[in-house]
């Protein structure tokens, strides 16, 4: 009987010490951060992900989302994954907040399909176009921990892309065209949820 009062004593004084200390980015009970990329909205895209820690220094982002674009002349419709490995270069961690500064190296693939209305010099005419594209480059970023489990991720960078089998190259909109090939920049922001 003694004992067991000693245990539930000792059990209850362990519960009200953990019970005060609020979860954080930097707990190692929370490893993992689901994101949505607000950013990616601008380009008709709805865009989530998965981030792992290894460890503090070290995680692992998968991104994966879905284009989609019904206009007069256009639609447009897609699918795009993205691996990044962060290696996160300063750590600032509070008791509610953290600062962690990051470059990481991404991998990007993304599948399209288009078709447009085109008006040209022999008249009007409807062109079907499917392609893949494959990006690589790196990021910079900042990662902001708050509210105990808000992450927020705001990053630069850039790299390369390449479009393979892209049978209509007529009309062109630059970087934010789908079937462009050439240097990218990346510019974005997601928010995120610690669990």
């Amino acid at each position: 009987m003694k004992r067991t009062a000693i245990l539930i004593i000792c059990f209850l004084a362990f519960s009200s010490i953990f019970a005060q200390i609020q979860p954080t980015s930097s707990s190692p009970s929370y490893r993992n951060i689901f994101k949505l990329s607000v950013s990616m909205f601008t380009r008709n895209t709805f865009q989530m992900g998965f981030e792992h820690y290894f460890n503090p220094t070290t995680s692992f982002l998968f991104n994966a989302g879905m284009n989609f674009k019904d206009s007069d002349y256009e639609q447009t419709w897609g699918v795009g994954t993205e691996a990044q490995l962060k290696l996160h270069v300063y750590n600032l961690i509070k008791p509610k907040s953290s600062h962690m500064l990051y470059f990481a190296p991404f991998l990007m693939n993304n599948y399209e399909e288009i078709q447009r209305n085109h008006s040209g010099v022999y008249g009007y005419s409807n062109i079907d176009d499917t392609f893949d594209a494959v990006s690589a480059g790196v990021i910079f970023g900042w990662s902001f921990s708050f509210a105990n489990r808000i992450n927020l991720d705001i990053y630069t960078g850039g790299g390369i892309r390449k479009a393979f089998n892209v049978q209509d190259n007529t009309y062109n909109d630059g970087i934010n065209d789908y079937r462009y090939s050439g240097i990218i920049p990346r510019l974005g922001i997601d928010v995120g949820f610690w669990f």
